[in-house]
C-alpha cells in the first residue's frame, strides 16, 4: 500500500493540486518520476512496477491535456539511480554501469526538461532501455526476474554479514 500510495496517489493529488494554478498562470512545468521497471513486468517489484506504469500513462495522457495551457507534462524513467532508494544493495550502489551518481543524473535529466515528452534522464540509461527493448517480452521477464533474484541474494548476504542499511 504504501508503494500504491506514494507512485499513485501522492502522484495524482500533487498533480491536482498544482494544474488549477498552472492554468490560471497560463505556464508551468510538471515532472514525474516513473522507472524503467514500467517497460517489462518486474518480477519481485511488480507492484513497483505496475505503479510506475501507471505514472508514465497519467504524465502522457496530462502532457496531451494540458498543452493549450503552455503546461509541460515530462515522465523521467531511469534505471538505477545512486540514491538511498538502492542503497541495500552493493551491486546496485556501487556498480559505474547501473548506479547513477545522483549529481550526474539530476544535471542530465533537468537538461532535457521540455525537450521531450518521456526520457531515461541519462544516456547510460537510455542504451539500457534500447537493448531491453530489443528482447520478446517472455525472455525479458525472465531476465529481469534473474536480475531481481541476484539483487535479493545481495540484499540478503548484507543483511547476514549486519550492514547498515
Amino acid at each position: 500500500w504504501n508503494i500504491i500510495n506514494l507512485n499513485v496517489g501522492a502522484v495524482t493529488l500533487m498533480s491536482r493540486i498544482v494544474i488549477p494554478q498552472m492554468k490560471k498562470q497560463g505556464k508551468g512545468a510538471i515532472v514525474n518520476i516513473a522507472s524503467s521497471a514500467h517497460w517489462i513486468p518486474t518480477p519481485l517489484a511488480a507492484v513497483y512496477g505496475a505503479t510506475k506504469r501507471y505514472v508514465r500513462s497519467l504524465s502522457l495522457a496530462m502532457e496531451r491535456e494540458l498543452f493549450k495551457y503552455n503546461i509541460n507534462v515530462q515522465c523521467v524513467e531511469p534505471w538505477f539511480v545512486r540514491t538511498e532508494l538502492i542503497q541495500f544493495s552493493d551491486i546496485l550502489s556501487r556498480n559505474k554501469y547501473f548506479g547513477t551518481p545522483v549529481d550526474t543524473f539530476t544535471r542530465s535529466a533537468v537538461f532535457i526538461l521540455g525537450k521531450t515528452l518521456e526520457t531515461t534522464g541519462y544516456w547510460t540509461h537510455a542504451i539500457m532501455t534500447f537493448f531491453a527493448k530489443l528482447f520478446p517480452e517472455w525472455l525479458a521477464i525472465r531476465g529481469f526476474h534473474f536480475i531481481s533474484n541476484y539483487v535479493r541474494k545481495d540484499y540478503l548476504r548484507n543483511q547476514l554479514e549486519g550492514k547498515e542499511n
